[in-house]
């Protein structure tokens, strides 16, 4: 059985002064290690940025369809049954 290893990156950040304290505190109560908790802390944000993206397309999108009058036109064809 072939085990995968994953690659990381070293890197070197500076924090402002407490942060260590909390992060070793809270990585130990969790049972993970620093550089993972970090490593899940960053994927969380990320995915939070990333659904602030699609919930900002979706809002133009909705004004679009609100005000762009050809797109409003269409809206008679909505509840149209096609059968």
């Amino acid at each position: 059985m072939t085990t995968a290893t994953k690659q990381h990156d070293r890197i070197t950040i500076s924090l402002p002064h407490g942060y260590l304290r909390e992060i070793k505190s809270l990585a130990a109560e969790l049972a993970v290690s620093q550089s993972e908790l970090i490593a899940t802390a960053f994927d969380a944000y990320r995915q939070s940025q990333k659904k602030q993206k699609i919930q900002e397309m979706a809002q133009m999108m909705a004004d679009e369809y609100c005000y762009n009058s050809e797109l409003i036109a269409l809206t008679a064809l909505d509840s149209e049954d096609f059968r």
